[in-house]
C-alpha cells in the first residue's frame, strides 16, 4: 500500500499540488494521505480526488482570501518588505492590533476551508486521509485519520492542522488546537503506524519539527524536495503558486525517472568517453590561451588536468568525484540559466548543449575584449590555492571565458534540437 506524506509550509504548499500531478502523470496509486499544516489542506483534496480544484484555488487565492485584513499591508507583512516610515507605522498599527486580537484573523480561510472541502465526500473517498495538529491545552498531539474525527468536525480539525503559530488560536471542544507542524511537519509515522510499506513524502522544507522517522523493515520511502527556494510562508499569490507547482512537477518526475542535473531536468546517459576525447583532443595552442589568461605557465596538457578541471569543477561548487560527464552537465547548466533557458522541461545532454550554443550564436557573444583585465583578477585569487574567496561575479565571468576558450564547438550530437 503507497501513502503519501506533504509536508507542511504555507503558502510553499503550491509544490505538492505539482508533484501529485507528476505522480498521477506516471501512474503511481495512492491509497492514504496525510498532512500537517497546509498539507492538511492539500491532502484532503487530493483525497477527494479533485485535483483540478486544488490547482485552480492555488492560481486564485491571494493573502486576503486567507488573512482578513488591508491587502497591500498584508502582501508586504507577507513578504518582509517594509519601506518609508509611513509603511512602519501602518505595519506597527498592524501588529499591535493583531497582538492585541490574539493573532491574525483567518475568518476568511475558515469560510473557504467550507466551500472546498465536502465532509461527506472527503469520509467516501477511497484515498484514507488524515493529520496531525497538537493540544496545547493537555501537552499532547493528535494523529488521527478521518474514520476517528467526529462527525460535523472535519473542518475545525483542518484548521486546528493548519493553524499557523501567528494565527488567532481557537477552541474545539474546549481545547486549544495549533498547526500539527509544531509536533510533526512531516507526518510519515502515521503511514507507517498504519502499515503502509510504500511511503512518498513530499517536502517543501517548512518551519517546524520533523520527528525521528520509525525504522521498520520492508519500509520504502521516497522523498521529494524542492530544488530551490519555494519562497516565504505566507507570500500567498497565483504568480508564485503558479511558479511552484511547475516545480513540484518536474522536481518529482527527476526523483521518479532519476533524471540528472541540479537545476535543468536531463534524462539518458552522459557520453563520458565523448566528453573525454572532446577535452583530450583541446590544441595545445587553446590550451596556452588558457594558461596566459590564468597566468600558470604549464605544458598543455597539465595544464588541462592539474589546473583547468579542478578550478572548473570549484567555480561550479560540485563534489570532488565528479565525473567529467557531470562537470560538463554543471557547466551547460551554469550557461543556460546566465541565458536564461526555460528550465521547465525534460531534455537530453545533447538538447541542452545545442540550446547553449544556439544562443552563444544568436547573441555573438565575445569575451575576448575584457579577457586581459580578468587575468589580472584571476592572478591575485589563484595565488592564494583557494576559491572560496571569488567573488561570484569573478566566478561567472571566469567560467563565461572559460567556455569561450575551451568548449565553444561543444558536444552536439547531430541530429538533436530542441526549440529554445
Amino acid at each position: 500500500m503507497t501513502g503519501l506524506v506533504l509536508e507542511g509550509g504555507g503558502a510553499k504548499g503550491a509544490f505538492h499540488v505539482g508533484a501529485i500531478k507528476a505522480l498521477k502523470e506516471m501512474g503511481i496509486q495512492i491509497d492514504a494521505v496525510t498532512g500537517a499544516s497546509i498539507g492538511s489542506i492539500n491532502g484532503a483534496l487530493i483525497a477527494m480526488d479533485d485535483l483540478e480544484r486544488l490547482e485552480s484555488i492555488w492560481l486564485d487565492t491571494r493573502i486576503e482570501d486567507i488573512i482578513k485584513g488591508d491587502e497591500k499591508l498584508l502582501e508586504k507583512v507577507a513578504k518582509f518588505e517594509f519601506g518609508d516610515d509611513y509603511d512602519m507605522n501602518q505595519i506597527g498599527e498592524f501588529l499591535m492590533e493583531t497582538l492585541k486580537n490574539g493573532g491574525l484573523d483567518v475568518t476568511p480561510l475558515k469560510k473557504l476551508l467550507r466551500e472546498i472541502i465536502d465532509e461527506d465526500a472527503l469520509r467516501r473517498a477511497p484515498i484514507k486521509y488524515g493529520l496531525v495538529t497538537l493540544s496545547l491545552t493537555d501537552l499532547k498531539p493528535i494523529e488521527i485519520f478521518i474514520d476517528d474525527i467526529p462527525k460535523g468536525k472535519v473542518h475545525d480539525y483542518i484548521m486546528a492542522s493548519a493553524n499557523f503559530p501567528a494565527f488567532k488560536i481557537e477552541k474545539i471542544d474546549d481545547k486549544l488546537l495549533v498547526d500539527g507542524g509544531m509536533f510533526d511537519n512531516l507526518p510519515i509515522n502515521m503511514m507507517l503506524d498504519k502499515g503502509y510499506d510504500e511511503i512518498i513524502a513530499i517536502r517543501v522544507m517548512g518551519l517546524g519539527r520533523q520527528r525521528k522517522i520509525k525504522k521498520k523493515k520492508d519500509v520504502k520511502i521516497t522523498m521529494v524536495k524542492p530544488s530551490e527556494d519555494l519562497g516565504k510562508t505566507l507570500e500567498v499569490s497565483p504568480e508564485k503558486a503558479a511558479y511552484n507547482m511547475k516545480l513540484g512537477y518536474y522536481d518529482t518526475y527527476r526523483v521518479f525517472k532519476n533524471l540528472k542535473g541540479s537545476r535543468y531536468y536531463v534524462r539518458g546517459e552522459i557520453d563520458e568517453e565523448l566528453v573525454f576525447n572532446e577535452l583530450i583532443n583541446l590544441s595545445d595552442r587553446t590550451l596556452d590561451d588558457v594558461g596566459e589568461l590564468l597566468g600558470i605557465d604549464k605544458p598543455p596538457k597539465r595544464l588541462l588536468f592539474e589546473d583547468v578541471i579542478p578550478l572548473m569543477k570549484n567555480l561550479l561548487g560540485i563534489d570532488d568525484r565528479a565525473t567529467y560527464g557531470e562537470i560538463a552537465l554543471a557547466l551547460y547548466e551554469f550557461l543556460a540559466g546566465e541565458f536564461e533557458i526555460d528550465r521547465f522541461r525534460i531534455l537530453t545532454f545533447e538538447q541542452l548543449v545545442g540550446l547553449v550554443h544556439r544562443r552563444y550564436r544568436e547573441e555573438r557573444v565575445d569575451l575576448s575584449s575584457g579577457r586581459s583585465d580578468l587575468t589580472k583578477k584571476l592572478i591575485g585569487f589563484l595565488s592564494v590555492k583557494t576559491n572560496a574567496l571569488f567573488p561570484k561575479k569573478l566566478k561567472d565571468e571566469t567560467l563565461r571565458h572559460l567556455f569561450y576558450m575551451l568548449f565553444e564547438t561543444g558536444f552536439l550530437v547531430e541530429g538533436e534540437t530542441v526549440d529554445a
